[in-house]
């Protein structure tokens, strides 16, 4: 009894907001990725900290709302400490500025005019790192115009910039937040459920501290899916669409919501999407900058490799039965599976509710991840968000464990630790399974 007292203790409650706002303050101005036992230990606390007060806070939900967007906006003056990506993000926004297409080439060759050749772009040049700054954009274009009016908003400063794109991710989650509500209460859920998006400290940390935009792409999903709840389809697909704009792979969604809808509005919702999609690519269009792009997009596909599971050990397989690296045949064949999954569920009518179709975007998205040969811990956002609609949890684990693919940047080349990687997914595939036979017994 005295426990249970204490864990509902008033001053406990703020002494565990105090405590988190500390980490979070300590993580975004004192601390690198290389540094691997602060970040570590920190997440850690953060983690058990966030269910705490998801699983036992007097706070009402709006309370808890306003709860994580302070933690947010600890990070505000802050530069991304997990990640370079911003720097291309703020370069490429620039070159919009500058009546520049940015997938017409990369940073390396435009450094090699003089008109570029500022310090504020070699700053950015720098801060990229070579890989992206050899390569040309791949982020499609309704994100290019967030990276612009960001540069707008920062006029050539770093740090006013960062400000800026750190706006623009707090409103996507502001609406997250009040949309899955919204959801979660016409499919008859706790509203509540959507707490675990808002005080996880993976979504905190990767999006508004590091500046990832899969929040932004996951507002549109989850506006979408809102929007065809109410029967509004027309404006599902430019949500959708929207969504794409940011990061391709809401493309996957396609086929499960034609099976939602049903044939003849599924073909006409798919195609007004993919409308949408080609009218918003217009302003980028070219033959030439269509090749960059999707030269850039296979390099993720069929050169990088971190943080796999399956992937891992598919390749480990290959190389002992052929002796060479099988990449960009087994990245090919996950490819496939994901193809074949999707039209399969979609094929199968399975997603012929709301709930069934989140849920069955979850799986296929899972599968997905489970089979890609990269995995960086702000890729978990989209499926960790849909995995509230539905009764498993494995994705918050998932988003506790994934920290730990940051050890392999404890040295300057990167290099992971086998050791590590089990210790992410052995818990994370224990309790996939244990939650597929458990609700599958319930259900039966």
């Amino acid at each position: 009894m005295a426990a249970k007292s204490v864990l509902h203790n008033n001053y406990f409650h703020l002494g565990a907001v105090v405590l988190a706002a500390s980490l979070y303050f300590y993580l975004g101005y004192f601390v690198d990725r290389s540094d691997s036992a602060a970040l570590l230990c920190s997440y850690g606390v953060l983690f058990i900290l966030g269910l705490f007060t998801y699983k036992y806070s007097s706070f009402s939900f709006n309370q808890l709302v306003a709860l994580g967007l302070f933690f947010r906006l600890i990070f505000l003056l802050a530069l991304p400490f997990l990640s370079q990506d911003f720097y291309r993000f703020i370069w490429d926004g620039q070159l919009i500025l500058e009546g520049i297409n940015p997938y017409s080439y990369t940073p390396d060759m435009l450094m090699q005019n003089s008109r570029f050749n500022s310090s504020e772009m070699a700053i950015l040049h720098q801060g990229m790192g070579e890989l992206s700054a050899r390569h040309y954009s791949n982020y499609p274009p309704l994100n290019q115009l967030l990276f612009a009016l960001s540069s707008w908003f920062g006029q050539g400063q770093l740090l006013s910039s960062t400000i800026a794109m750190r706006l623009i991710i707090l409103v996507s989650e502001i609406g997250i937040a009040y949309t899955g509500a919204k959801i979660l209460q016409n499919l008859d859920s706790n509203k509540k459920q959507i707490l675990l998006w808002v005080l996880n400290p993976l979504v905190i940390i990767e999006l508004s501290g590091n500046l990832h935009f899969d929040g932004v792409m996951a507002l549109g999903v989850l506006c979408g899916f809102y929007l065809l709840l109410k029967k509004r389809w027309i404006w599902a697909a430019l949500a959708i669409a929207a969504s794409i704009h940011i990061k391709l792979i809401p493309l996957v969604l396609l086929p499960l919501i034609w099976s939602f809808l049903g044939w003849t509005k599924g073909l006409k919702f798919t195609a007004l999407t993919i409308g949408f999609v080609l009218m918003g690519s217009i302003p980028f269009f070219n033959p030439m900058l269509v090749h960059h792009f999707l030269d850039s997009l296979s390099l993720w596909f069929e050169n990088f490799e971190f943080n796999s599971s399956i992937f891992n050990i598919s390749q480990e397989i290959g190389r002992w039965i052929s002796g060479k690296n099988l990449i960009s045949q087994i990245s090919t064949v996950s490819s496939i599976i994901v193809f074949v999954v999707t039209i399969s569920i979609a094929l199968s009518r399975q997603a012929n509710n709301m709930a069934k179709l989140i849920e069955m975007s979850l799986w296929v998205f899972v599968i997905y991840f489970m089979t890609a040969t990269t995995v960086h811990p702000w890729y978990l956002a989209l499926p960790l968000l849909l995995s509230l609609f539905s009764k498993y949890r494995f994705m918050v684990l998932w988003s506790a464990s994934v920290m730990l693919s940051y050890t392999a940047y404890r040295q300057p080349s990167v290099e992971e630790i086998p050791w590590v990687l089990a210790l992410e997914y052995i818990p994370v595939f224990g309790l996939l399974v244990w939650e597929l036979k458990r609700f599958q017994f319930t259900s039966s």
